[in-house]
């Protein structure tokens, strides 16, 4: 059997340009996993924008991490950032995610803006791939100044016209303020013609009531008996000391015995009321400060000169001055 080697060789001839073709193919395709930066324009004057736009496109079931990008990239500000927006291919394989950064220059000449990195993982892999754009630059530059002239404002003052919109918060305000100063001086002046009214005092009870009232409560309590002579003392005094505040206006609760007496001293009672008033305080003081005991006869004496300085002292009713009817008999007043 005689081999065709003409054929043979055609066939294998054939096998290498496919494989060939097929493996130009293979390089010649572009990857889909690419990442890129471009700036809108690559000249800038002092202080104005541009827009840099950042573009990553990875495997739909890859994560991807952008580039952590500060304030600032290389002198350049970072005026405002937009938010990251994503697109799908039309097979649905890759992903394309997009970010537009805002950047400005306030100083002149050249500025580099270096390769931003992306990374990204797949699913289900145990590193992670990551791809780079290529770096920019970007030029800013100063304004033209013409030195020969002289230095003016970029645009005249505007003459602005003051309208009556403008000016009513003002007026109101004004009116309101006047309206309140007005009110002021008129409640001042309705206040100074305003008569003072006349409080009319409710009359009290009588003094010396209140006092022979609670002398009675005194007596009732039967302290002495019981062995508390100081207390029984000291309640029959001070009685006699609020009668004396409420009578006489006199503070005697806040003065000792003898400054107490030393008011009574002269025409304000007679001598029979003041010896009654001397005994009450004295005996007090004698059992609160020189630890003394009284008998039964001398506390009984306290309350009844108590008494006796109450009625003696009293003020005088016009009712005083009247007999008692069917009689003519006539009261006689105290000294």
């Amino acid at each position: 059997m005689k081999l065709n080697w003409r054929k043979i060789f055609v066939g294998i001839l054939s096998l290498c340009i496919v494989h060939c073709a097929s493996c130009i193919s293979v390089f010649a395709q572009p990857t889909q996993t690419h990442a890129t930066a471009s700036l809108d324009t690559t000249k800038i004057r002092i202080g104005e924008q541009t827009h840099l736009n950042l573009t990553a496109t990875i495997p739909a079931d890859a994560k991807l991490t952008f580039p952590a990008i500060a304030d600032s990239i290389h002198k350049l500000e970072v005026v405002q950032r937009s938010s990251i927006d994503t697109s799908k291919s039309a097979d649905g394989k890759y992903f394309t995610y997009h970010q537009s950064l805002t950047v400005t220059g306030f100083d002149s000449g050249f500025y580099v803006v270096e390769p931003f990195t992306f990374f990204f993982k797949k699913a289900n892999a145990s590193d992670s791939d990551s791809i780079a754009t290529e770096a920019l630059l970007l030029q800013v530059q100063t304004v033209p100044v013409d030195t020969t002239k002289d230095i003016k404002d970029i645009k005249p003052p505007l003459d602005v016209p003051f309208t009556f919109r403008e000016a009513l918060p003002y007026i109101i305000g004004g009116l309101v303020a006047i309206a309140l100063v007005w009110l002021i001086v008129y409640y001042l002046k309705k206040q100074k013609r305003k008569p003072h009214e006349v409080v009319k005092k409710v009359p009290l009870r009588p003094a010396h009531e209140i006092a022979l009232d609670e002398l009675k409560k005194v007596e009732e309590q039967k302290l002495w008996q019981q062995g508390f002579y100081k207390q029984y003392q000291s309640a029959v005094a001070d009685t006699i000391r609020a009668y004396i505040e409420n009578r006489f206006s006199i503070q005697s609760l806040e003065m000792p015995s003898d400054d107490t007496l030393s008011h009574f001293k002269g025409s304000l009672v007679n001598e029979e009321a003041f010896q009654k008033l001397k005994y009450v305080l004295l005996s007090a003081d004698m059992v609160k400060f020189a630890k003394a005991i009284p008998v039964g006869s001398e506390n009984e004496t306290s309350i009844q000169n108590a008494r006796d300085f109450v009625m003696l002292t009293k003020q005088v009713a016009k009712g005083d001055f009247e007999p008692a009817s069917g009689t003519e008999e006539k009261k006689e007043v105290p000294s």
